[in-house]
């Protein structure tokens, strides 16, 4: 009995011992930054048109790159629209996560209130402007960070409606 349990814990260790893991490290190789474009460079914004298209922003797929190929996992795209000159780093830049898609369109009444109308930028409705676009792309926990080219285009908000007593 002794000599079959003897047996049993050298074969144990023997067949532990033949184990050996073998790893695959995935490793970041890179991608393409986004680039980005806008459908105009004179954005119209009209009151009584809010339903109607204002801008609409597309880029183009980063294409990560890992060991293993390009990577299958969603992206993450972070718009983000500033005034011309501040090189996003407003305090009042508004900002927006996109998740997979390669586009973002906003209604003429969106982005009005995203310009002016005590919401992010808060544009004076009586001046033009020159404002910049851009996205930057991510992907994973590691976060991944790849930053495109910039759009400019031009805009005036225009005031909100007076608030209706009720």
């Amino acid at each position: 009995m002794k000599s079959m349990i003897r047996l049993s814990a050298l074969l144990l260790l023997t067949g532990f011992g033949a184990c050996k893991k073998v790893e695959n490290k995935v490793y970041f190789e890179g991608g393409t930054a986004p680039t980005i474009s806008a459908s105009t460079t004179a954005v119209r914004l009209e009151p009584g048109e809010e339903a109607n298209t204002a801008i609409r922003f597309n880029w183009t797929n980063p294409d990560y790159k890992f060991t293993t190929g390009v990577s299958s996992q969603d992206v993450t795209y972070t718009l983000e629209i500033d005034t011309l000159g501040a090189n996003f780093n407003s305090n009042r830049k508004f900002t927006t996560v996109i998740s997979k898609d390669l586009s973002k369109t906003y209604t003429v009444g969106e982005f009005n209130a995203i310009l002016g109308n005590n919401m992010q930028l808060q544009l004076d409705p009586r001046r033009n402007y020159t404002l910049e676009a851009r996205v930057t792309s991510s992907i994973g926990s590691s976060a991944k960070l790849l930053s495109g080219n910039k759009v400019t285009f031009t805009v005036r908000p225009f005031p909100p409606p007076p608030k209706v007593a009720t």
